[in-house]
């Protein structure tokens, strides 16, 4: 059964892995796994300035995220947006690691980090569509 907004709001603010579809030049669609946040205007993405979905969105900003539960009880959520790139806060990235990792593991990972550069990815919702058993 579709979702509410509420329940959709719900369910993005568990940590979960999404695909997120962009498009290559030749139109074809490119697709990365991606940790998000959602705020319930935006999400945002976290990632460095040199990826590919990266290019593809400051050509074209047209994008999917597509969020699937790992198992029963099954259900998805559905981002259709238009999507920009901003500069990334180092902050943000910690908050978003902090979100997905223990505090330790977190840590870690911001270290291994150090000397990238990051940009965020802000999409915003054109439909946002979700389905629950």
């Amino acid at each position: 059964m579709g979702m509410t907004p509420e329940q959709i709001d719900g369910y993005l603010a568990q940590p979960r892995v999404a695909d997120l579809v962009t498009l290559n030049a030749d139109g074809s669609p490119h697709i990365a796994p991606v940790w998000y946040h959602y705020d319930g205007a935006v999400v945002k993405v976290f990632t460095e300035t040199g990826a590919v979905k990266v290019r593809n969105i400051r050509r074209d900003g047209r994008v999917a995220l597509s969020v699937a539960a790992p198992g029963p009880p099954n259900g998805y959520v559905i981002v259709n947006g238009n999507a920009a790139v901003a500069a990334g806060d180092p902050d943000d990235v910690r908050a978003m690691a902090k979100r997905y990792m223990s505090e330790q593991d977190a840590a870690a990972y911001i270290s291994e980090l150090q000397g990238a550069e990051f940009c965020a990815i802000i999409i915003a919702p054109t439909k946002i569509f979700g389905w629950s058993e």
